[in-house]
């Protein structure tokens, strides 16, 4: 599966607001950071699995039935964090433009331009990572520093997934970065899958009960908040 604008076949009712799509099937647009490059690593297979089952959960939770977009980000694409680079706009006038337009600046390179307006722009975002000698990986740790000057995580719901053979650490780090930013996840949304390589099948398919449920639940958790998110700014919208 090609993961770079790739479709899952569930969908959740969310209002319409702002600068997006207004029509009824406006797609919900999740997007993925994977702090894995490797190709066929668990990482990639732990966010098919969740394409695959997302029908499912979907049924159990809602009666819409347009399907999302799923969309990875090429975090390998980042050049190196430099902040000398990073000239944000000026705060007052932030709030008022879209996010094809959100935080850009002649020096900031287009690439970080574009990962922080599909950010902004995201109805969610999943980053599901492996843990390297006890921390993030630096790929992932990278792409999370080009945010840091912007607001494009502030109350994003998030769903964070560290796979590894432990994990505990780079979890840790994970939910303290996001909280940094000012994204939104619960215990459900954020969880730790330890020995991810024996919770598959030779085939490559996710084979471990106890992970499958706790997939769904981070699944079922993070829909969830996307919905109240998207209900809680299109009330706001509807007092101004």
């Amino acid at each position: 599966m090609n993961f770079l604008n790739s479709h899952a076949t569930f969908g959740f009712m969310i209002p319409h607001y702002g600068s997006k799509k207004s029509n009824d099937m406006r797609q919900l647009h999740l997007l993925v950071l994977l702090g894995s490059t490797k190709d066929h690593s668990s990482n990639q297979k732990l966010v098919k699995f969740l394409e695959k089952a997302a029908p499912v959960i979907q049924a159990d939770h809602t009666h819409d039935r347009r399907p999302p977009l799923w969309e990875v980000f090429p975090i390998g694409g980042l050049p190196y964090f430099d902040p000398d680079l990073d000239k944000e706009i000026p705060a007052q006038n932030s709030d008022q433009l879209p996010g094809d337009q959100l935080m850009q600046s002649s020096k900031l390179p287009t690439v970080v331009q574009q990962l922080r307006a599909k950010a902004a722009d995201a109805d969610g975002i999943l980053i599901c990572t492996p843990e390297y000698v006890f921390s993030l990986p630096g790929i992932l740790k990278n792409a999370l520093e080009w945010l840091v000057g912007s607001t494009c995580l502030a109350d994003k719901p998030m769903a964070l997934i560290t796979a590894a053979a432990s994990g505990q650490k780079a979890k840790e780090s994970l939910e303290l970065i996001v909280s940094t930013l000012g994204g939104k996840f619960s215990a459900d949304s954020s969880i730790r899958i330890q020995g991810v390589a024996g919770k598959f099948n030779k085939e490559g398919e996710l084979c471990d009960d106890a992970t499958i449920q706790l997939l769904k639940n981070l699944m079922a958790s993070w829909l969830t908040m996307i919905y109240q998110q998207e209900t809680l700014h299109i009330s706001q919208s509807n007092r101004l």
